[in-house]
């Protein structure tokens, strides 16, 4: 049993941004979640998506619970992926692939309504007593006010209720420009509507979400999310952008939701990713709103394809004017932010790595870094505990492997050992993963021991590669791990592939080095 947490009623959370903004779960795996939103539902904060570790265009949806932004929690698949219908749906070509998911409370039917993008007309729609689990789907779609027939199809939205009301924020495609023109491959943009109260369908009027400018930036827009401030609506967007590496970060305004609507662009690239959405923050203590933008960053993923998952995001408070402008954002890598929430309630804080023995940390500037299998990687600690050492964890990317990731779990004496020609170390267990379980996003791979370790051992893990494509793992760099070759216990080695010799004009240099200041990300476990 998890143990849950209840936490005051107000809290002030320092919320720190790292260079590339990974989070993790509390075991250890990175978060998983492209389109993602985070919205309060359930009296605490939830942040789904689409995950793509598996691959394939399709892989589910799923969410993560936390009760500061900081901590997040696991929950699963929001429905079952591989059910026949919602492969048959979700996986089809230009279909949406259930893209973007929206999650708002109905109260007229106290229940959670999820809406999602599949093809045409207007929006798949699915219902939950949970707003994490147990989703099933709907037969009646939720439709748009205006999608004319023929080849126009209502692409991504965001679903959002601002006093009471819920409202729909959808990018209309216009594929008759489809292959015009080398780019853009389509021209889109943005309409505005009321929801009725069941929050299953749309009413009333619509509002196109234009500027004055009429111009490209209006007919591209997409990835559009509500939210008020004051006298305004806004509506958050990008540019049509493919899980591309940057694109516009454009802000609308307007006092109604008739228009007219007024138009910035903040961010020149969003920091190397794509916006999926704004979180309002109410403040505990009576005072402003804060507003947290969410982008995922996909610039920083190290592995190719359109449907990265080892990608990171970046949480950025934004920054307001008097007359309702918005200031730009702030891509320096290194900008802190301390930000006033209510926090959740029944999350559990506790996981693998939150009740790790030994662990590099969470909390930190993780650069994933693709050096399997051109090099070898010895990562090496001292056990802070005697008993048995039940398992090492280390988090692993890597894109459609085409062969195994060998790890070996060893104890030694010395630093000096990895010097020594024929040092032979302790094995205390080898496991071959093969490729089918190695995850496109940074999933720790869970390595069992099973054997009795002393405090102050010695410990290291090996990884070698036998695939021919990349394998990635996630490096931090500090002066805590700065090598010391006779006390130093934490301390990653490296050779190249087939290095086995000395080296050197001389010929005596050995063929591994010292990654001097560099740590692998991981965590042991001593029971």
């Amino acid at each position: 049993m998890r143990r849950r947490q209840v936490l005051p009623f107000q809290s002030h959370i320092p919320l720190s941004v790292n260079s590339i903004h990974y989070q993790f779960d509390t075991d250890g795996n990175a978060i998983d979640l492209t389109s993602a939103k985070i919205d309060h539902l359930g009296g605490t904060y939830v942040w789904y998506g689409l995950p793509f570790g598996c691959g394939q265009a399709f892989c589910g949806i799923t969410s993560y619970s936390s009760s500061d932004l900081q901590t997040w929690h696991f929950n699963g698949f929001l429905f079952d992926p591989n059910d026949t219908v919602i492969q048959t749906l979700c996986s089809a070509p230009l279909s949406g692939n259930c893209g973007r998911p929206h999650i708002v409370y109905s109260k007229q039917n106290n229940n959670y309504v999820l809406w999602v993008n599949q093809a045409s007309p207007g929006y798949l729609l699915f219902t939950s007593n949970n707003p994490t689990s147990g989703y099933t789907m709907l037969q009646d779609r939720a439709l748009v006010g205006f999608q004319p027939p023929g080849p126009f199809q209502a692409g991504d939205f965001s679903v959002q209720i601002i006093n009471g009301t819920g409202y729909l924020a959808y990018s209309l495609i216009d594929f008759t420009t489809t292959g015009a023109s080398i780019w853009p491959p389509f021209n889109q943009s943005i309409y505005f509507q009321e929801l009725t109260p069941t929050m299953l369908n749309t009413t009333g009027s619509v509002s196109h979400v234009v500027s004055a400018a009429l111009d490209l930036v209006d007919f591209e827009a997409e990835s559009p999310d509500i939210f008020q401030r004051g006298d305004y609506f806004y509506i958050s967007a990008s540019n049509t952008c493919g899980f591309c590496t940057g694109t516009l970060l454009i802000i609308y305004r307007s006092k109604s939701i008739a228009g007219p609507w007024k138009r910035q662009i903040i961010s020149a690239d969003t920091c190397g990713g794509q916006s999926t959405g704004v979180l309002s923050l109410p403040s505990p203590s009576g005072g402003p709103t804060s507003y947290l933008h969410i982008a995922d960053l996909v610039n920083s993923a190290p592995l190719s394809g359109t449907r990265n998952a080892a990608h990171g995001h970046q949480l950025q408070l934004l920054s307001f004017n008097h007359d309702g402008t918005i200031n730009d954002l702030n891509c320096s890598p290194t900008q802190t932010f301390t930000v006033s929430l209510r926090p959740g309630s029944n999350v559990s804080s506790t996981g693998l790595v939150t009740t790790a023995t030994d662990t590099s940390g969470e909390l930190a500037s993780w650069t994933p870094t693709c050096n399997l299998p051109t090099s070898q990687l010895y990562q090496t600690w001292a056990s802070s505990k005697t008993g048995t050492l039940s398992e090492v964890g280390v988090n692993v990317a890597g894109d459609t492997p085409t062969g195994n990731l060998t790890i070996t779990i060893f104890r030694y004496q010395s630093n000096r050992n990895f010097f020594t020609p024929h040092y032979i170390w302790e094995t205390l267990t080898t496991v071959n993963i093969p490729p089918s379980s190695i995850s496109q996003a940074f999933a720790v791979i869970r390595v069992p021991v099973g054997k009795a370790v002393t405090e102050g051992d010695r410990l290291g893990f090996a990884l070698v590669s036998l695939s021919v494509t990349p394998m990635c793992v996630l490096i931090k760099t500090s002066k805590d791990v700065m090598v010391n070759m006779e006390t130093g216990t934490r301390t990653l080695f490296a050779n190249g592939a087939g290095q086995v010799s000395l080296r050197g004009r001389d010929g005596t240099k050995p063929p591994v080095n010292v990654m001097a200041g560099q740590e692998i990300k991981w965590y042991a476990i001593v029971v």
